[in-house]
């Protein structure tokens, strides 16, 4: 009997110590880590904070594929939420502050736990951003015990954020990437008066050059309060592969023919009706050689013939003065053709 009494004392002191052991543990927590994605920072703000992209990129989900996701009412800005139940953990999340394409705060809750605070902070670096990713909060009697088991928070958490933030850099390039080409037909392009600027180039250098001479048109337009004025475009005159050269025009198409500065090289012209083969990119520019190829392609399986005394247009609907994300830019190419043996227009 004595010797069970001992013994009984003994775990008594052992579960004392244990417990005052695992009291005196930090009662807080802070963990984070820091990745720099090769994305413009409106571009990654957009992504992380839309939490419906989230399953594409959490590295909980892989260790629990049959978790069941339900979002509240909105996945955007402030309010946005959503909760899961997994096989080991329910839980939810909330975002509580957001500052555009700079910071988000967030709470995230499990079960009974005492909530945590995530925060994110986007800082731009040329053509990338900084993400740092935080989770911090405080430890109640049980979650302290469970450290004590599993081992701290940073060893818990950290790596987990890590693998997160390179999956979500790999996520968001393969989201700018994204690109889809679409043959519209045979149509009718009404032309119009347009100022414009003609410039030659490399072909190897005129993607550079085009937004450049975009910019001066816009600069003169806005300099002379000119209004009603179309989407900007390149007219190309001539193409040189041989010799690496190209002749090009950048220009918008306006209401009225305008008389422009004499000292200028701003220029009036009239581009007159006339019937081509329309195309639309969207996505990345550098998918553009690719369209125009699509184009002659189309053409020259239906014996569609090119009309080489046309314009040749690209037209920036959408481009990265209006979005710095690639995948939601939209060029439509204008290849004119030959008004003998086409398919109707469509309509």
């Amino acid at each position: 009997m004595k010797i069970l009494k001992y013994l009984f004392f003994l775990i008594l002191i052992l579960v004392i110590g244990i417990s005052i052991y695992i009291a005196i543990q930090p009662s807080s927590y802070r963990v984070s880590r820091t990745q720099v994605v090769k994305a413009h920072s409106p571009v990654v703000y957009n992504y992380v904070q839309d939490l419906k992209n989230w399953k594409n990129w959490i590295p909980w989900l892989e260790k629990d594929p049959d978790m069941a996701i339900k979002y509240g009412e909105t996945t955007t800005g402030i309010g946005a939420s959503y909760s899961w139940i997994g096989e080991k953990m329910n839980g939810k999340l909330e975002t509580t502050a957001a500052t555009p394409f700079t910071n988000l705060d967030q709470e995230l809750t499990y079960e009974k736990r005492p909530p945590s605070e995530v925060s994110w902070t986007f800082e731009p670096e040329e053509n990338a951003t900084k993400v740092t990713w935080e989770i911090s909060g405080d430890l109640d009697f049980m979650s302290k015990a469970y450290i004590l088991y599993k081992g701290n928070m940073e060893q818990n958490i950290g790596p987990e954020l890590e693998r997160g933030l390179k999956k979500l850099d790999s996520v968001i390039l393969e989201d700018i990437k994204k690109y889809s080409i679409e043959i519209d037909g045979i149509t009718e392009h009404s032309g119009g008066f347009y100022l414009y600027t003609t410039t030659s180039s490399k072909i190897s250098d005129s993607r550079k050059k085009i937004p450049e001479r975009i910019r001066v048109i816009e600069k003169y337009i806005t300099a002379h309060n000119i209004t009603n004025v179309g989407t900007p475009f390149t007219y190309y005159h001539s193409r040189d592969e041989e010799n690496n050269a190209m002749i090009f025009s950048n220009g918008v198409l306006t209401s009225a023919r305008i008389i422009t500065d004499p000292e200028s090289d701003i220029l009036t012209g009239q581009i007159a009706p006339f019937r081509a083969l329309k195309l639309t990119l969207t996505g990345d520019t550098k998918n553009l050689k690719e369209a125009w190829d699509s184009a002659f392609a189309y053409l020259a399986e239906r014996q569609i013939a090119q009309d080489s005394t046309g314009p040749y247009l690209e037209f920036y609907l959408s481009d990265a003065s209006k979005t710095l994300n690639p995948a939601k830019w939209v060029t439509e190419i204008y290849v004119p053709v030959s008004e003998l043996n086409i398919p109707p227009i469509v309509e």
